[in-house]
């Protein structure tokens, strides 16, 4: 890509709206319009070429790289050093998974929005949150991020992925202070960071080009597990599940979330395994960093 997308981008034109997308009247047609997502004078370029309701990328304007944003001072731009850290990180074993648990979880005062595309740049999933704190959704208002609805993604492709804060008794200005993350995709990648966040920004859009940061293409469902921690600082977040998360981040307002991912692509080899991807990333010298290899754009609404 590297087109009129990333001048949309670059200048604000999607932007994550605190309030629901509209209902369809049509029960034939979705009940989300992503359209809702992105301001009225971008959404005639983000048109929707493949006819699956949800808009694909321009191809075609003026040319423009989507600057890179400002990332938080905790962020992790390096990753794993050494193959065996990679591994660790990536957690293929799943020991801070439940492969068993198809269902996704949510918790916590945030909401967001993300759409996978292929390298052609014509959209394959959508998924949204809309911070109320039901079960994140498709399109259609069906349970996304589930074993049988998982979040489609081709790893040579990308994703954008949109968030916003809720406001929160437990949060200062409606925003995260002296915030930790951290993603985890299940023995693919692993990224983490965090900022004290004195410009109270409280929206995010980010682009992972994901054909640009992998070392090869593949095929994979796998879980993703994530967390935002409020007043946490600088240190290191410790080891924690979808069941016990509350405990050990009590007395902080947390952002949670845990799903299932399906890497597509009939021409990629498929892995079963976790641990074997993990290994073969890791041969490739990949260190785990998607997140903070193009840092979000963050601002305040």
């Amino acid at each position: 890509m590297g087109r009129a997308a990333r001048a949309l981008l670059a200048a604000g034109a999607i932007l994550l709206l605190t309030a629901g997308p509209a209902l369809a009247q049509q029960d034939q047609e979705p009940k989300i319009d992503l359209a809702d997502f992105i301001t009225a004078d971008a959404v005639a370029q983000w048109e929707d070429r493949n006819g699956d309701h949800i808009p694909d990328m321009p191809v075609e304007g003026p040319e423009g790289d989507l600057p890179v944003g400002i990332a938080g001072i905790w962020d992790d731009a390096i990753g794993a050093t050494t193959a065996e850290e990679f591994i660790a990180r990536v957690d293929p074993s799943g020991t801070g998974f439940d492969p068993e648990d198809e269902g996704a979880a949510l918790m916590g005062p945030c909401g967001g929005a993300a759409i996978s595309y292929d390298a052609h740049g014509d959209s394959l999933d959508a998924a949204v949150d809309l911070g109320d704190g039901n079960p994140p959704v498709d399109i259609y208002g069906e349970a996304a991020f589930t074993a049988g609805n998982p979040f489609r993604v081709d790893s040579g492709g990308m994703v954008a992925y949109f968030g916003f804060t809720l406001d929160d008794p437990d949060l200062t200005l409606g925003a995260f202070h002296d915030h930790r993350w951290e993603v985890v995709i299940m023995g693919i990648s692993a990224d983490e960071g965090g900022d004290p966040n004195p410009q109270d920004k409280n929206r995010n859009a980010g682009l992972m080009e994901l054909g640009d940061l992998l070392p090869f293409q593949f095929q994979m469902k796998a879980k993703v597990q994530g967390v935002f921690v409020d007043k946490w600082g600088s240190t290191d977040l410790p080891e924690y599940t979808a069941d016990d998360v509350a405990a050990v981040f009590a007395g902080h307002a947390v952002c949670f979330g845990e799903g299932w991912v399906e890497f597509v692509g009939d021409s990629y080899p498929l892995f079963t395994l976790p641990g074997a991807l993990a290994s073969a990333l890791a041969l490739a010298g990949f260190s785990g960093v998607l997140f903070n290899a193009r840092p979000a754009l963050s601002w305040r609404a």
